[in-house]
């Protein structure tokens, strides 16, 4: 019985069909393109990310260069002390003089800023009353002073 021998799967002078034996002689010509198109990748996302942010507009009404047209108007202090009764800038006012000045105020171009003080120990209706007393009359500037002593409740 004959030894049978498996067929190699390359004759002697067949071509090789083997490209790495082929190219370690020989250098690569191909360039590779994977970083360039990480590289694409990435500044696409970045424009995605960078074209809302510029269609955004905030429009703010900045006065002129020179100052001109510019009215610097005096702030007014409003209080209400723990009986109740209102200042007007350190004068008591009634609630129908109050009414007419924080009308007055509103009616002035550009309007003042009200500084509105409560005592600690004046009642919550007053201070509400007054609140919405300058509310009715158009007031937009009101401020509230002296609410970092609340910041802390139980003391």
């Amino acid at each position: 019985m004959p030894l049978h021998r498996p067929t190699p799967a390359r004759r002697f002078g067949a071509p090789a069909f083997n490209s790495y034996a082929r190219s370690a002689s020989q250098p690569l010509s191909e360039m590779n393109t994977t970083p360039l198109i990480d590289v694409l990748l990435v500044l696409l996302v970045m424009l995605i990310m960078a074209v809302p942010l510029g269609t955004h507009q905030t429009s703010v009404d900045l006065p002129p260069p020179n100052g001109e047209g510019m009215m610097h108007r005096e702030p007014v202090a409003l209080t209400v002390d723990a009986s109740g009764q209102s200042y007007w800038n350190g004068s008591a006012v009634d609630a129908a003089r109050l009414a007419q000045r924080l009308r007055a105020a509103a009616a002035s171009n550009p309007q003042p800023v009200i500084r509105f003080q409560p005592d600690p120990a004046a009642s919550y209706d007053a201070s509400v009353k007054v609140i919405a007393m300058a509310g009715d009359a158009g007031i937009e500037n009101l401020t509230f002073i002296g609410n970092e002593r609340f910041r802390e409740f139980g003391r």
